[in-house]
């Protein structure tokens, strides 16, 4: 990361020298990019309720010796094992998914390089993945009818996300902030390490996520480079 962020040092400096910018910062960190709380809740629900039909299904299979025709539909072991995986799939691939961010500040602007923290190989693997995971949902299904409706919900979002990975492209996504002289608000969350600079309280601006040994530096830099009016407010961003 160290010699990654010196490159990028020095392909800012050369890129910016005809502006006479001055390179202030430059920090590589990995973050969740939104607040996942909500989402984490639900997903560990529906988790349960898969943990819930694979419990009801050995119970009823290996304790009580049911025949298979007075066990649950809903809440037998297989429905159970398929609505588990695609939980977790799902919320690991996409609830949980980190980035990486790459920042670099100049006495001018700061620009942000993100993309999503997976290994160059990443997208063959998931393709790979992602093909037979569609095809085992449509399997089962074909296998047994009667589970559609017992895994239409999370199929369909496990569909979704299968398509996404299908056509996956890790590309840098890179953002450019406005002229720091443009910036009257920074927000600054402790929480969730984001520091946000905005031209009004109510405008979504520039956000950074600083590592924790920078976190001070970066405000402190901002104070200097922002103008002198720019009101600096600690609390949880929303956004």
């Amino acid at each position: 990361m160290k010699n990654e962020n010196m490159d990028k040092a020095k392909e800012f400096s050369n890129q910016e020298t005809s502006t006479h910018s001055k390179l202030l910062m430059t920090w590589t960190t990995k973050a969740l990019p939104r607040d996942t709380v909500h989402m984490d809740i639900g997903m560990a629900i529906l988790t349960l309720i898969g943990l819930t039909a694979i419990t009801n299904g050995f119970y009823e299979i290996y304790v009580i010796l049911l025949p298979e025709p007075e066990r649950s539909v809903f809440l037998s072991l297989h429905a159970g094992i398929v609505w588990t995986l695609m939980c977790v799939y799902l919320w690991i691939l996409v609830v949980r998914q980190k980035k990486i961010y790459t920042y670099t500040i100049s006495d001018v602007s700061g620009i942000e390089e993100s993309r999503l923290n997976f290994p160059k190989a990443a997208a063959t693997i998931f393709k790979v993945i992602s093909a037979l995971f569609l095809a085992s949902i449509i399997g089962i299904i074909a296998y047994d009818p009667a589970l559609f409706i017992m895994l239409a919900g999370p199929a369909g979002m496990a569909i979704i996300a299968a398509k996404f990975f299908l056509s996956w492209d890790n590309t840098p996504h890179i953002e450019k902030s406005s002229n720091w002289g443009d910036y009257k608000f920074v927000t600054i969350d402790r929480k969730r390490n984001i520091i946000v600079a905005q031209e009004s309280e109510l405008m979504v601006g520039f956000e950074a996520r600083p590592t924790k040994e920078l976190f001070e530096n970066y405000i402190e830099t901002l104070r200097k480079i922002l103008p002198l009016n720019a009101v600096f407010t600690e609390r949880d961003w929303i956004w």
